[in-house]
């Protein structure tokens, strides 16, 4: 992932619209994601628009937390390069990164994760809720993958959940420049939704996050998996090409 680097902004309809009308003046495609959120982070795509109906499609119970979040009824514009246009300050800038956590938390440590509760006050009610398609989902990547170990879907869950849990309230991460910088608490399978952090839907109060691609993201944004990537808010009006 050397030199991957995407630049997210959140607008409402009307700030759609503007930057559409931008666009077509220059004659230059916008086209849209209507099914999966973590597909606009393709390394192919140069930039394409989220709406909100992409939250309601694939991932409909994993992504919940948009739906309860200062975001939901937003579009999502992701771009290669910064974009230079009224109203798309301070984007959300993903960068790879060589970044590798010094310790994962112990089954315990998850169990104290998911009990915080700022964690339980945010989390949705269909959080808690998974369809048998799922268990089948993560099972097939489980054993494609952990030829050794049985699958435990419940253990799976609890990951999932203790994961977000940390980008809210973090007890794993690391300092930068005097800040926390948390960061995804297991590897690809035993993460979900990792565009909720990708996105700044969760961890949105701090500026520098490791977030790992979930299984969702190495299937449908072609993401490396168990590879952390930078998460940073990029402040003022400089804009890093």
């Amino acid at each position: 992932m050397v030199g991957y680097k995407k630049f997210c902004y959140w607008v409402d309809f009307h700030g759609l619209r503007r930057v559409r009308e931008n666009f077509e003046e220059r004659r230059i495609e916008l086209p849209d994601e209507a099914r999966i959120p973590c597909r606009v982070l393709r390394a192919s795509s140069e930039i394409v628009y989220l709406a909100p109906p992409a939250w309601n499609g694939f991932c409909k119970r994993r992504t919940s937390w948009y739906r309860k979040s200062e975001m939901a009824e937003k579009f999502l514009i992701v771009s290669s390069s910064p974009l230079e246009l009224p109203g798309l300050e301070s984007p959300i800038v993903i960068l790879g990164s060589n970044f590798a956590p010094h310790r994962f938390p112990s089954s315990d440590e998850i169990s104290q994760l998911i009990q915080l509760k700022p964690y339980q006050m945010r989390k949705p009610v269909e959080w808690d809720e998974p369809d048998p398609l799922e268990r089948e989902f993560y099972q097939r990547w489980f054993e494609r993958s952990r030829k050794d170990e049985a699958f435990d879907f419940d253990k799976i869950l609890l990951s999932h959940s203790a994961n977000h849990a940390n980008f809210i309230e973090p007890k794993f991460f690391v300092d930068r420049n005097g800040d926390k910088a948390p960061y995804s608490i297991s590897d690809s399978i035993h993460v979900c939704s990792s565009c909720i952090e990708f996105f700044n839907i969760l961890g949105e109060q701090w500026p520098v996050k490791y977030v790992v691609p979930c299984i969702g993201a190495v299937q449908f944004a072609h993401l490396p998996m168990d590879q952390y990537l930078e998460v940073r808010i990029q402040t003022g009006n400089h804009h890093e090409g």
